[in-house]
């Protein structure tokens, strides 16, 4: 479990974070990612961030300023990477620095916001695997949260993923190539156990899960 907080800013009283939506979303083939304009403190803050060397090993791993790392595994020269931020507000229209490949790199931002500001994102259920074969399904089990859940799936591979497993379906994905994308699903109430897969597109396959619970 991985909490991730910015209690700064925020008053008190007995407002209560009830729903969340997708406000925002950037992608990069560079080293770097460029927040959208329009980030502000208590936003919510997903990226997944892909990169490869032209032969092993596998790019450093480096966890953008602020942020805190939920997902990290490497498969032969590429290492997938995911972080969560509850933004302060400074990363719009900012450069976000992420891990740097000699051959390539693919870098998806999300931003969600709530109905307030968030104080809280919590990562539960991390799964990943790096693999040369066909990756194993992995299920975010949300089904027991009681708080508005944001479920994660970062895919990605040596060649073009599709398809790309979201069950029940994904509300939106976006990708910085055909071969690494960045997909999610918002459980405002009821949330369910989501099973997210891929299939054997190559070489490098990379598959990640987790769900956040946000406050």
């Amino acid at each position: 479990m991985l909490r991730v907080t910015n209690l700064s800013g925020f008053g008190g009283g007995n407002r209560v974070l009830h729903t969340l939506s997708e406000h925002a979303s950037a992608t990069s083939t560079a080293s770097t990612v460029t927040g959208p304009s329009t980030i502000i403190a208590g936003d919510i803050l997903v990226l997944w961030d892909r990169a490869s060397n032209a032969v092993a090993p596998a790019p450093s791993s480096v966890t953008p300023t602020g942020f805190s790392n939920v997902l990290d595994f490497t498969i032969g020269p590429t290492k997938g990477m995911a972080s969560v931020k509850v933004a302060d507000g400074s990363e719009a229209s900012a450069s976000i620095t992420g891990m740097d490949g000699s051959a390539s790199d693919r870098k998806m931002l999300y931003v969600f916001r709530g109905n307030i500001p968030a104080t809280t994102a919590t990562a539960q259920d991390a799964a990943s695997e790096g693999t040369d074969g066909n990756p194993a399904a992995q299920t975010a089990n949300a089904s027991g949260s009681t708080k508005p859940v944001i479920v994660i799936g970062c895919y990605g591979s040596g060649s073009a993923v599709d398809p790309r497993t979201f069950s029940p379906a994904k509300d939106g994905e976006i990708s910085a190539a055909t071969n690494a994308w960045l997909a999610y699903k918002i459980y405002n109430s009821s949330p369910q156990d989501v099973t997210i897969d891929m299939d054997d597109e190559g070489l490098q396959n990379t598959l990640g899960s987790f769900y956040l619970e946000c406050a």
